[in-house]
C-alpha cells in the first residue's frame, strides 16, 4: 500500500508540472496541428476513408514529439541538484522511474486523444473499417510508452536537456528506421543477413505496422512491452548505482545483458504464434468459416508442399515470406483437424541472374522444373547496386489420385490471396469434375497490313494473316487463371453452347437473333446459370477548343425481348449520376505534332461506391468501387417477378443524386445531361442477381432456326437463308441463377483491372458456378472505402474541425488553467496577508 502511496505521490508531482506548464500545451497543440494538418493535405486527394496516411507518419513525429516531452524528467532533476534529494525520500527507484513514466505517458495520450477529430471526420464522410483504426491507436500507445522509455534512460544519463532531447531522438529515429525494409536492404547489400536480423528482432516499424493493419499480436505486444520494461529497468540501475565504485562497467554490463534478453526474446518468439486478434472488418486476417468448411468436408488428407529458397537467398523484403507462407499453412493444417498437413522443400537457385549454376544445380532445377515448379525472378540489392535473382516460392498441393494443382509465384504482394487461392484448388480438387464455363463475348478478325507482313518477312519472323482484336481477352485469361474450364463461344451453329456447361456468360451482346435468346431462355429454364452484361450505348467525343461535343451510338442488344418474360428489362434512357468520375480521352487535342490526352468529367462517368453496393451478398460485400461507364439501369417489373417467385438481389444501385435523360442520336453537350424536373430521379437498380424457376419464355413455340450465312457469288457480302423453324422441345426445368448489369464496357481490357472490376466479374462466376463460399474468402481483402463527395465549402469545414478545434479548443482549457492558478495563487497571498493586516 505504502509502494502504492509512493506512486501516486510521483505520478501526481510529475503530472502536474506538465499540465501546470504553458510549454506543455503548446506542445500538445503543436503535436495535434502537424499531425492534423499533414492528414488533411492528402485526405481529399485521396479520397479513401482510412488512417493509414496518418499512422503512416505518426511515428516518425513521436521520434521527435516525445524526446521533448522526457528531456527534462531526470536533466532538469540535476540542472537543478534536485536529484539527491529526491534519491534521499522514503521512496525505491523504480517509483521514482515509474511514477515518471505514468506521467509522462498520460501526457501523452492526452495529446493523442487530440487527433480523435480525424476518425471522427472518416466516420462521417465515409464507411471506414474501424478494425485498422482502433489497432492503429492501440499501436500508437505501445509505441509512444517505449519511446517514452528511452527518453526517460536518455534523460537520466544526461545533465543537459537538449543533449538529451537530441540523443533520444536519435536512438528513437534508429530504433523504428531499423524495422524498415529500405534501411535492413541496403544493410543486407553490404553484410547479407545483418539487415533482416535488425529488422525483424530490434526495428520497431514492422511490429507497428501490423496495429495499423488491424491486427494485434502478441509478438508485437511482446516487443514493445519487453523494450519498454527494459529500458525502465536500465534507467532504475543506473540511477541507483551511478555512485558506487566501477559504476560505468557494471552499467555497460547490465546494458548488454539486457540487450542480449531483448534480442533473445524477440528470437524465441518471433516464430511462434503466441496469440492474435484480428480486428478488421469481416476477420480478413483470419481463416474463415468457408474455408473451415471446405477442410472439414475432405474425405482424405491433402499435402501441401512448399518450396522455397533458403532465407539467406532470399531479397531482404522476401526474407520473411517463408515464415509468413508457414503461419498460413499452419493455420489450415489446425483448422483442418488433421485433413491439411505440408512439407517444406528449401531449394536452390543461382544467386544471380546471369552466374554460372553450382555442381548439382542444374540437375535438380530440370527434375523441378518437370513437375511444373521453377524460380522466378526478383529484384534484390547487392552492395548499394540493384541484382536480380532467382528463387523459389511455390506450393504444390495433392489429394488423393487426383493431378497435382500448383501455385507457381508467392510473393509478399499476394500473400493476402493465399487463402483464397489454396481453398479454391482444394475445393476443385475435391470435386467429381470441375464445371465448365462458356463465355460468349465479341471480337474482330482484323488482316494484318501487307507491307507489316513483308517487313517482318524480311527480318524472318513469319506473321499470321489476320489477328484478333479482343477487347475481352482479359476475362478469358482470368477465368482460365482461377482454373475454370473456359470455352470461347459464337453461340451459333457452329460453335453452340457445349454440353456441360455450368455457366454461360454473354458479354455485351449486339442484335441478338432469335435462336441465341432461345439457347440463353432454354439454358436458364433447364437450371444454368447466366452472367448478363448489356452495353445499350456508346459515345464518341470531340474537342474544340473548350468545346466538348459527345456523339451516341446505339448498340442494340436485343435482350429485352428475352428477359422482360421474368420481369426484367435494360432500359432506354441514358442515365447520369452527380457521384461521378474524371475520364482521360487518349489523343483528344494536340499540342504541334503530339497528341494529349484530356481529362473529361461528366455526369454519365458513374462511380458505384461502397454505399452503392449490396453488404450483404458476399459478391459485392467488399469490393472497391466501380465505374459505371455509359452504363443504363435495369427496370424490374415487379408483377411479373413475384407471380414467378423469382428471387431477385440487388446487386449495385446509383445514388439518389441520379436521373434518367431520354437517348436521343443527336450531339449532346454537358448541359444537355444537367437535371430537370420532368427528369426520373434515383436510385436506380444497376446491377442484380435473380435466382428460381425461370419460365420458359418460347412455351409451345417452335424452336428458331439457326440462320443460314451464304455469301453471294459475285459481291462480297452475306446474306441470310430463309430456313423453316423446327417443332418446340420438351424442355425440363430446374432453378437458375441470372446476374444482369447494364454496363460491358467495364470489363474490356481497358478498364477492368482497375477499380473492383475484374473482383466483381471473378466473384460472380464464382458465386453462380461454385456457391458463394469461396467468394467469401476472396472477398477478405483490404479493399479502397472511398469517402462520399464533398463540396468546397464542406472540404474547408472539415480542414478547420480537424486542425483547429482541438488546437482551439487546448488553448483556451490553457488560459482557463493560468487564469485559475493565478487566482488561487492570489487569494492565497491575501489569505496569508489578512492576520498581519488584523
Amino acid at each position: 500500500m505504502k509502494n502504492l502511496t509512493n506512486l501516486i505521490t510521483i505520478f501526481r508531482r510529475e503530472g502536474a508540472a506538465y499540465f501546470n506548464s504553458a510549454i506543455a500545451y503548446i506542445f500538445i497543440i503543436v503535436f495535434v496541428l502537424l499531425n492534423g494538418g499533414l492528414f488533411m493535405t492528402q485526405f481529399f486527394l485521396i479520397g479513401r476513408a482510412d488512417m493509414r496516411p496518418f499512422f503512416g507518419t505518426l511515428p516518425f513525429l513521436l521520434a521527435v514529439f516525445l524526446p521533448a516531452v522526457t528531456m527534462r524528467l531526470w536533466a532538469e532533476e540535476k540542472r537543478g541538484n534536485t536529484l539527491e534529494l529526491l534519491l534521499t525520500f522514503p521512496m525505491a527507484t523504480h517509483e521514482l522511474v515509474l511514477g515518471k513514466f505514468l506521467a509522462s505517458f498520460l501526457f501523452y495520450l492526452v495529446a493523442l486523444m487530440g487527433t480523435f477529430t480525424i476518425p471522427t471526420m472518416i466516420q462521417i464522410l465515409g464507411h471506414p473499417d474501424l478494425g485498422p483504426i482502433f489497432g492503429g491507436y492501440i499501436g500508437a500507445a505501445f509505441l509512444g510508452a517505449f519511446f517514452l522509455a528511452v527518453g526517460i534512460f536518455i534523460s537520466g544519463l544526461c545533465r543537459d536537456q537538449i543533449v538529451a532531447f537530441i540523443l533520444a531522438m536519435i536512438i528513437c529515429f534508429g530504433l523504428y528506421l531499423l524495422g524498415t525494409e529500405y534501411l535492413a536492404s541496403s544493410i543486407d547489400g553490404w553484410i547479407p543477413g545483418l539487415g533482416s536480423l535488425l529488422r525483424h528482432y530490434v526495428g520497431s516499424a514492422g511490429h507497428f505496422d501490423s496495429f495499423a493493419k488491424g491486427i494485434v499480436d502478441n509478438r508485437d505486444v511482446l516487443y514493445f512491452a519487453i523494450g519498454t520494461v527494459l529500458f525502465m529497468v536500465l534507467n532504475g540501475f543506473w540511477l541507483e548505482g551511478r555512485m558506487r565504485p566501477g559504476a560505468k562497467k557494471i552499467f555497460t554490463t547490465a546494458t548488454a545483458i539486457c540487450a542480449g534478453i531483448f534480442l533473445m526474446t524477440n528470437w524465441l518468439f518471433g516464430a511462434i504464434p503466441l496469440g492474435r486478434f484480428d480486428l478488421t472488418d469481416g476477420r480478413i486476417y483470419t481463416i474463415s468459416a468457408a474455408t473451415r468448411k471446405i477442410l472439414h468436408e475432405l474425405k482424405a488428407p491433402v499435402t501441401a508442399k512448399f518450396y522455397v529458397s533458403p532465407m539467406d537467398k532470399m531479397p531482404t523484403g522476401m526474407k520473411a515470406l517463408e515464415q509468413d507462407v508457414i503461419d498460413k499453412l499452419d493455420e489450415f493444417r489446425i483448422v483442418s483437424k488433421g485433413n491439411f498437413q505440408y512439407k517444406i522443400f528449401h531449394m536452390e537457385a543461382a544467386n544471380i541472374v546471369g552466374e554460372p549454376a553450382q555442381e548439382g544445380e542444374e540437375s535438380l532445377e530440370r527434375e523441378l522444373q518437370s513437375k511444373g515448379i521453377q524460380p522466378f525472378q526478383v529484384r534484390a540489392i547487392v552492395s548499394d547496386e540493384v541484382a536480380v535473382r532467382l528463387v523459389y516460392s511455390s506450393v504444390s498441393l495433392s489429394y488423393k489420385e487426383k493431378p497435382e494443382e500448383l501455385i507457381p509465384k508467392i510473393l509478399p504482394d499476394n500473400i493476402h490471396e493465399l487463402e483464397y487461392t489454396l481453398a479454391s484448388k482444394i475445393h476443385r480438387m475435391t470435386l467429381p469434375e470441375i464445371p465448365e464455363v462458356a463465355l460468349f463475348a465479341p471480337y474482330e478478325e482484323k488482316a494484318v497490313p501487307p507491307e507489316i507482313q513483308a517487313l517482318v518477312g524480311q527480318l524472318g519472323a513469319q506473321v499470321p494473316e489476320a489477328y484478333r482484336e479482343d477487347q475481352y481477352e482479359l476475362l478469358e485469361l482470368g477465368l482460365d487463371y482461377e482454373g475454370f474450364p473456359v470455352t470461347r463461344i459464337n453461340m451459333n451453329e457452329a460453335e453452340p453452347i457445349p454440353d456441360g456447361v455450368k455457366t454461360l456468360i454473354v458479354i455485351e451482346p449486339r442484335e441478338l437473333n432469335d435462336r441465341q435468346r432461345y439457347e440463353i431462355n432454354k439454358f436458364l429454364h433447364q437450371g444454368g446459370s447466366v452472367f448478363l452484361a448489356v452495353q445499350n450505348y456508346e459515345y464518341n467525343y470531340s474537342t474544340s477548343g473548350r468545346q466538348l461535343t459527345i456523339f451516341s451510338e446505339e448498340r442494340r442488344p436485343g435482350i429485352n425481348p428475352l428477359i422482360e418474360t421474368w420481369g426484367l428489362s435494360v432500359a432506354s434512357e441514358i442515365l447520369v449520376d452527380k457521384l461521378h468520375e474524371v475520364i482521360n480521352l487518349s489523343g483528344a487535342a494536340r499540342i504541334g505534332p503530339f497528341a494529349v490526352s484530356v481529362p473529361v468529367k461528366l455526369p454519365f462517368h458513374i462511380r458505384i461506391p461502397q454505399s452503392g453496393m449490396n453488404p450483404d451478398i458476399s459478391i459485392t460485400s467488399r469490393l472497391s468501387p466501380l465505374i459505371y461507364l455509359w452504363g443504363t439501369p435495369i427496370n424490374l417489373n415487379d408483377e411479373k417477378i413475384k407471380a414467378q417467385d423469382l428471387r431477385v438481389d440487388q446487386l449495385l444501385q446509383s445514388s439518389s443524386d441520379s436521373w434518367l435523360i431520354p437517348f436521343t442520336t443527336s450531339p449532346l453537350s454537358p448541359s444537355d445531361l444537367e437535371p430537370k424536373l420532368v427528369h426520373k430521379r434515383g436510385p436506380f437498380p444497376l446491377a442484380v442477381m435473380v435466382r428460381g424457376q425461370f419460365a420458359n419464355a418460347l412455351q409451345g413455340e417452335n424452336v428458331p432456326p439457326w440462320p443460314k450465312l451464304e455469301e453471294t457469288s459475285d459481291e462480297i457480302e452475306v446474306e441470310i437463308a430463309e430456313v423453316e423453324p423446327l417443332p418446340p422441345e420438351d424442355l425440363s426445368p430446374s432453378p437458375g441463377t441470372l446476374i444482369l448489369i447494364g454496363n460491358a464496357k467495364i470489363f474490356q481490357k481497358e478498364i477492368v483491372q482497375s477499380g473492383g472490376h475484374f473482383a466483381f466479374f471473378l466473384n460472380s462466376i464464382s458465386a453462380i458456378t461454385l456457391g458463394e463460399d469461396l467468394v467469401t474468402i476472396r472477398s477478405k481483402q483490404v479493399i479502397d472505402r472511398s469517402i462520399n463527395r464533398a463540396s468546397a465549402t464542406a472540404k474547408v469545414t472539415w480542414r478547420l474541425f480537424v486542425t483547429l478545434l482541438v488546437p482551439i479548443g487546448i488553448a483556451v482549457a490553457g488560459a482557463a488553467r493560468v487564469f485559475l492558478r493565478k487566482r488561487a495563487k492570489r487569494n492565497y497571498l491575501k489569505a496569508l496577508l489578512l492576520p498581519e493586516s488584523g
